[in-house]
């Protein structure tokens, strides 16, 4: 059994090495698989087995699964699998294993960080003191303490959010289509609907799947409903927001500022080698481009390139799971299946 993982970088190769995976030949490569070269393809074109990362700009689809006949699991290091096109795995018979819990706490921490971050001018007061030009009346922010934050999403990660906003002294409302009444009880956390949420809360954070449900959660008419003056915050999927409609809303100061670690389209931005690459980009995908590009302009806009997960802890949580989902699939086992869930 041939197993290839892609989009290594010095941690996963480390931990690999030390932690050899039970089965099979196992090849380690650092490019993604749109970036390997024709002889790298040829060492690996009848593995059974890739591990992708949820950065590898090409989707998973049956253009990229074709070049693997042989292939029966795929093994992506993260949560999120809407890079892979589980229609077509399901018709190939191709196994889709994901990394279901890893992060709560490194993106809760990370998504209250950018938040701290914003509100409170930190990013553009270290600019200027490095340039010399300090201007104290542009740094004013806000206290968290006594503010309304609204969590969409109460999973592992908004569970965590939640915590670290009660410890900051927050109300706290959410959202959920299956409320946590414990939760609830313990924070003193408010259930509310999303028009509410959006009408109350001074900060609203998103921590939900992108789903074709959720897409573009947060339009125009979402914007609309909310009190003015909003921070958004988002860790999850950029699908769930319309970039142009985020960018109308903060022009008229419908919100004031946005921390944003996920981009629609962000691999545009991300990967910028796909657009050297491309003959035929979508228009969509070229507006997003030029969307997020004036956001990223923006002093009120706080934009990282997808590490909330990114902590030491995080990632070596990502790497357990991957490698006892390969070893579970080399002895004939599924675990953590992404189709029959």
């Amino acid at each position: 059994m041939k197993i290839v993982f892609f989009d290594v970088d010095k941690i996963t190769r480390e931990y690999l090495q030390n932690k050899p995976i039970g089965c099979g030949e196992v090849i380690l490569l650092e490019e993604s698989l749109e970036n390997i070269s024709p002889t790298q393809y040829r060492q690996i074109k009848d593995a059974e087995v890739i591990s992708v990362f949820v950065h590898t700009a090409l989707r998973m689809n049956n253009e990229s699964l074709d070049k693997f006949p042989a292939l029966k699991l795929i093994a992506t290091r993260s949560t999120g699998f809407d890079h892979i096109d589980l229609n077509y795995c399901q018709k190939r018979k191709i196994e889709v294993v994901n990394v279901p819990k890893y992060g709560e706490s490194s993106v809760a921490e990370f998504a209250f960080g950018a938040l701290l971050a914003l509100v409170r001018r930190l990013i553009q007061a270290r600019t200027d003191m490095k340039n010399n030009f300090v201007r104290m009346n542009e740094y004013i922010g806000f206290d968290l303490y006594n503010h309304t934050i609204g969590i969409i999403g109460t999973g592992a990660i908004g569970r965590h959010m939640a915590k670290l906003a009660k410890g900051f002294g927050m109300d706290i409302l959410a959202y959920d289509l299956y409320p946590n009444e414990e939760l609830s009880r313990i924070l003193n956390l408010k259930y509310v609907s999303l028009d509410e949420l959006y009408a109350k809360a001074d900060v609203i954070s998103l921590h939900i799947p992108a789903t074709p449900q959720n897409y573009h959660l947060l339009d125009d008419k979402a914007f609309e409903k909310m009190k003015k003056g909003v921070i958004i915050v988002n860790t999850a999927r950029g699908s769930l927001i319309d970039p142009e409609a985020l960018y109308r809303a903060l022009v008229r100061k419908q919100v004031a500022g946005a921390a944003l670690d996920v981009l629609e389209n962000e691999d545009f931005i991300i990967h910028d080698d796909i657009i050297l690459k491309s003959q035929d980009i979508p228009i969509d995908f070229a507006m997003n481009t030029i969307v997020n590009a004036r956001l990223m302009q923006m002093k009120n806009v706080l934009i990282t390139p997808h590490i909330a997960f990114n902590s030491i802890d995080a990632v070596h949580r990502i790497l357990k799971t991957t490698y006892e989902n390969i070893n579970a699939f080399c002895e004939g086992k599924i675990k953590n299946s992404v189709l029959k869930k």
